[in-house]
């Protein structure tokens, strides 16, 4: 019997490396307690598939919890004489700066910044039972992800000789200038795709039976988990290339949650999440002045990064079997990311300006969930207990964060 559920193991976990899921900036992962597949008592695996896609327009919200273009949700505008300054003026960027040599008077020299960004994905998982209650899972993600009619437009004026200094040596070539001054820098849209980062999860659930009347049973469960950065990174030359996970940095995922189930049909319950990811080293672009806005940072430098701890909060009301199989859930999902941190090695740049980027700042999602689901009966005695469901999330309200509507599905099989 153990060399039977070991091959089974090591067959799903093969398979499972195959798969993918979608993770865009409202992330939804798949053992979020929202869309993670139910498992049937007794039943020594599971496999399942969860896929997800973006609908609508992508919803920014910027500091201070206004809707805006997600490309706005750092800054109102984007300033390109701002991105000059901070530099030796014997550099090519500042020769730039000294050329140009015109003041900012709130218009000249700023565009605004538009996109559409979209995603979709799907997702393998593996849970393995173990004796006491424990489970072990495993879950890799891939992502499709596109930012596309990326808009810049332009408001300097056609007046003074600052104006035609401006555009001359700047604005009317923006795209090209920029690239040769930031090292790279592409302001136009992209398409990205990969796998995210694997995670392996323990989780210890157990459901404590009550005799009272209305009370039927409490289950408590804890998982602590690890989240290898085998994701892609962030792409420093693309703008809003968000990571497909932690950035290259190792990931301790831990929570716990309690489940009430009411008169056999109703469910009510909690959870809270937090994940903690060790800092990395890496090529990052950085500020070089206070008012340097987000999507023109031209510097390049090896930083050390120290993330935030990233805080999730869950609640949530179940209609649980009240028609055979069939249950519908609803729920309300809170996520703090706290600031992050950035250690500048090279002396000519300064760690305080680098840090008042507002991309390391802390930002927050609010999302609502709806989930239908169905669990296929069959008797006890049989090899496979199917679970199919279908979910949707709507993000309303956060802040310094971009959120995208979803709609997914999850498929599994307890063998």
């Amino acid at each position: 019997m153990y060399k039977k559920y070991t091959a089974r193991f090591v067959a799903v976990f093969f398979l499972s490396i195959y798969g993918c899921c979608v993770f865009a900036m409202n992330i939804t992962r798949p053992y979020d307690p929202f869309v993670r597949a139910e498992t049937k008592p007794g039943y020594r695996m599971q496999v399942s598939a969860l896929g997800q896609a973006s609908f609508g327009s992508a919803k920014g919200y910027n500091e201070d919890g206004c809707k805006v273009n997600i490309l706005r949700i750092w800054n109102t505008d984007q300033n390109a004489l701002k991105m000059l300054d901070g530099f030796d003026e014997n550099s090519k960027i500042g020769q730039m700066r000294v050329r140009v040599g015109a003041n900012d008077d709130g218009v000249r020299g700023h565009f605004l910044v538009d996109g559409n960004f979209s995603a979709y994905g799907f997702a393998l998982s593996s849970q393995w039972a173990l004796p006491a209650h424990f489970s072990v899972a495993l879950h890799l993600p891939f992502y499709f992800m596109r930012l596309k009619n990326v808009r810049w437009t332009e408001q300097t004026k056609n007046v003074t000789a600052d104006d035609a200094r401006t555009k001359q040596y700047l604005t009317n070539d923006f795209f090209a200038n920029v690239c040769e001054l930031g090292d790279g820098l592409d302001l136009g849209g992209w398409k990205r795709n990969g796998i995210g980062d694997i995670s392996l999860i323990g989780q210890w659930l157990q459901d404590f039976k009550q005799s009272k009347p209305f009370l039927k049973n409490v289950r408590v469960n804890a998982r602590a988990g690890l989240n290898i950065p085998s994701g892609k990174r962030k792409d420093e030359d693309k703008i809003f290339a968000l990571p497909f996970g932690t950035d290259g940095g190792l990931g301790l995922t831990f929570g716990s949650g309690l489940d009430l189930t009411f008169r056999s049909c109703i469910r009510a319950g909690f959870d809270v999440e937090l994940q903690h990811v060790f800092g990395n080293k890496r090529c990052r672009r950085i500020k070089t002045d206070d008012d340097q806005t987000e999507l023109l940072l031209l510097a390049k430098t090896d930083v050390f990064k120290d993330f935030g701890l990233r805080q999730q909060f869950s609640l949530y009301a179940q209609g649980y079997h009240f028609w055979k199989g069939l249950s519908c859930m609803l729920g309300y999902q809170f996520v703090r990311h706290g600031d992050d941190i950035l250690s500048v090695f090279d002396h000519q740049y300064s760690e305080d300006i680098a840090n008042c980027a507002q991309h390391l700042q802390e930002w927050t999602m609010h999302n609502m969930f709806f989930k239908l689901s169905y669990n296929f009966s069959c008797e006890d005695d049989c090899t496979i207990h199917p679970y199919i469901a279908a979910w949707v999330r709507i993000p309303f309200n956060g802040k310094s964060s971009a959120q995208v509507n979803g709609v997914g599905f999850i498929i599994s099989i307890d063998f």
